[in-house]
């Protein structure tokens, strides 16, 4: 009876903390990608994986050989 009652508290806890990573992987903050300077089609492509879809690059920032561009997924 107590292993059925353990295994059940570790599936409730899974369980939840699944739910609650679902939620939070939906935020408005930006998200951001990293590509090599001046390969566009890097950009697009990862953008595209990223966001599932539609982007838009909200800023870039360049980072020695590669670039960081800040993303806002639409929706």
């Amino acid at each position: 009876m107590i292993h059925k009652q353990k295994i059940f508290n570790i599936l409730f806890l899974w369980t939840t903390l699944f739910i609650l990573q679902m939620h939070t992987g939906c935020s408005s903050k930006p998200q951001y990608i990293i590509f090599k300077t001046g390969d566009r089609n890097q950009l697009q492509e990862r953008a595209v994986k990223h966001c599932y879809g539609d982007f838009k690059v909200l800023q870039e920032k360049e980072l020695g050989p590669y670039t960081r561009a800040s993303l806002k997924c639409k929706e």
